[in-house]
């Protein structure tokens, strides 16, 4: 299991995820090229990212089009062959204390959902 922090720097990654994403990605060690074009070699993982941002962006069309963060993380990670990505949010964090409250309640509750259904994943799966 992958965990990733990801704060939504002006609608995409921070340069520091941009950068370990960089030194991550190699041809040989985390996906090849093949006839059929590149294949990821890091399958079987989950990833789990906490994302933080100040407005909210996945409740409304406008919004998930600004976004370049989720989508991008999405594309990185199934090249290398993990497609089990998993998002919890923490939305609305600038808007406000009573919407940081509530963001925070609800990204709390979000991670516990994670944690339980982990728990009731069967052991290989864990273990992968």
């Amino acid at each position: 299991m992958i965990v990733v922090g990801a704060t939504l720097y002006n609608f995409a990654i921070p340069s520091q995820l941009k950068a370990w994403i960089d030194r991550l990605v190699q041809a040989g060690r985390t996906f090849q090229y093949t006839e059929k074009g590149p294949q990821g070699l890091a399958g079987g993982k989950i990833v789990i990212v906490a994302s933080t941002r100040g407005g909210v962006y996945s409740t409304s069309e406008g919004g998930r089009a600004m976004e370049h963060q989720e989508s991008y993380l999405q594309t990185v990670f199934g090249f290398l062959g993990i497609t089990d990505i998993r998002f919890v949010r923490a939305e609305g964090l600038a808007m406000g204390e009573v919407h940081r409250a509530r963001a925070i309640t609800a990204a709390e509750l979000d991670i516990r959902a994670l944690v339980t259904e982990a728990a009731n994943e069967p052991s290989a799966a864990r273990a992968a």
